[in-house]
């Protein structure tokens, strides 16, 4: 709770006295409810009462949590949309409640109050919760599959992903591929969805990147779905969309994240606005594909102006997806080492890019069906992917809403494993070249 008032701070959990310096946050459980005091330089300087009530969605646990967050919306002044939630994934809590037979009525009361977010998300986690009921009957008791190419042309300033953009040779890319054919013939079996991201996986040569889609249908079959990313649109060529026909991908993620040239340039894309349209349209008359676009609100110096251009202009392209992502400043990204030093970046137009965003889509026939939060996220804020009906990705909402096996392959990769209501996850190597010899590629 207190990373929402304080993102990027570092925290000490051992005291249980104030510190003589920074802030303080301490908790005090009784019978009757739970004591919360905020104390700045060893001074307290907010105190709040949280009772212990009946209501069916407020546990011991959750009370703390918000007499925490009172306590500290009452001296710092943080922005706070979704409220006293922390969890990334608003909608899972929602779909717990909507299996006790609530209403939507009542689901977002409660959201509303005791848990402090606005209406507007709040109708927002109940409509992304219906969304991701009805995707999981499509894909109950069955697996997805997740193949990691961790390279791309450049690095984006705010990326902290498992990817790497120093130059490679085609000798090393080879040796990637020999690995992941490796390691997809001791996963091989049937699944529902199949994506291939990154990274930028469009970034492999033609014959690599075709071994690694046989590799993936010879090991994988029966997918109601295939999805590859080719994020950087000056990766796609016409003989690539060919290859993806081909072996049968169904779905692309085509990914501007804004379509103005000059920020492209600032945040390190390596591609123009003309590249994307061009990408687009070449996509559109190659293959018969399901087309996702990205966008990111809250990127440097842009506002919602900014986002309506965006938005008109991908109306006229009639994408079957859009992702609105909330820039997230990343301990690990350049971003953050510029802001560091002083950089001025994020905005406070992000709110009003998201709701033109939002509007537009709607406007589109596009509903919203996953959503998803992270940490340090500009005006704590959410990505959302919007769908037009019977189009929505079954991976994301597999991953997302974690109703779904998911096996992961290459550097980087996390298996997730759903039995019943426990998770364990798998991780691979991140390094590539550990991967490769982990492997026993050498």
């Amino acid at each position: 709770m207190s990373q929402v008032f304080f993102p990027n701070e570092k925290f000490d959990f051992s005291t249980v006295q104030p510190s003589a310096l920074g802030f303080t946050v301490l908790s005090q459980a009784e019978k009757a409810g739970t004591h919360a005091y905020i104390f700045k330089d060893g001074v307290q300087i907010s105190h709040y009462f949280k009772e212990f009530n009946s209501h069916k969605f407020l546990n011991e646990r959750k009370t703390i949590m918000l007499a925490i967050f009172h306590a500290l919306s009452q001296v710092v002044g943080a922005h706070t949309p979704w409220g006293s939630l922390t969890g990334i994934r608003p909608s899972k809590l929602v779909r717990e409640w909507l299996s006790l037979d609530t209403t939507d009525d009542e689901i977002i009361s409660t959201l509303i109050n005791p848990f402090c977010c606005s209406e507007e998300k709040a109708r927002l986690a109940v409509a992304v919760a219906h969304a991701e009921l009805r995707v999981e009957k499509k894909i109950s008791g069955t697996l997805g599959l997740y193949v990691s190419v961790p390279f791309c042309p450049t690095r984006c300033v705010y990326c902290s992903f498992n990817t790497s953009h120093k130059p490679v040779d085609v000798d090393f890319l080879a040796r990637y591929v020999n690995a992941l054919e490796l390691e997809l013939r001791e996963m091989q079996g049937s699944v529902s969805s199949i994506y291939i991201g990154g990274g930028t996986p469009t970034f492999l040569p033609e014959n690599l990147l075709e071994r690694l889609l046989y590799s993936v249908c010879e090991n994988f079959n029966n997918a109601i779905e295939f999805t590859v990313e080719a994020g950087r649109p000056e990766t796609l060529t016409a003989d690539k969309l060919r290859l993806l026909a081909k072996y049968g991908v169904t779905r692309l993620a085509i990914n501007p994240q804004t379509l103005n040239d000059k920020t492209l340039a600032a945040i390190g894309r390596g591609h123009t606005a003309e590249q994307f349209f061009a990408a687009f349209r070449l996509a559109r008359a190659t293959g018969d594909f399901c087309i996702n676009t990205d966008l990111i609100a809250g990127l440097p110096h842009e506002t919602a102006d900014d986002m309506r251009r965006n938005m008109e202009a991908l109306a006229q392209l009639a994408p079957e997806n859009i992702t609105v992502h909330t820039l997230a400043v990343k301990r690990a990204s350049r971003l953050n080492e510029e802001i560091r030093q002083g950089a001025a970046y994020g905005n406070e137009n992000t709110e009003n890019m998201l709701s033109v965003a939002a509007e537009y889509c709607g406007s589109m026939g596009l509903l919203p069906y996953y959503l998803y939060r992270q940490k340090n996220m500009v005006g704590l804020f959410e990505n959302v992917g919007y769908a037009r009906p019977q189009y929505e990705c079954l991976y994301n909402v597999g991953m997302m809403a974690e109703v779904q096996t998911i096996l992961g392959v290459g550097a980087g990769a996390v298996s997730k494993f759903v039995e019943g209501g426990k998770i364990t996850r798998e991780f691979n190597a991140k390094n590539p070249e550990i991967y490769i010899e982990r492997c026993g590629e050498k």
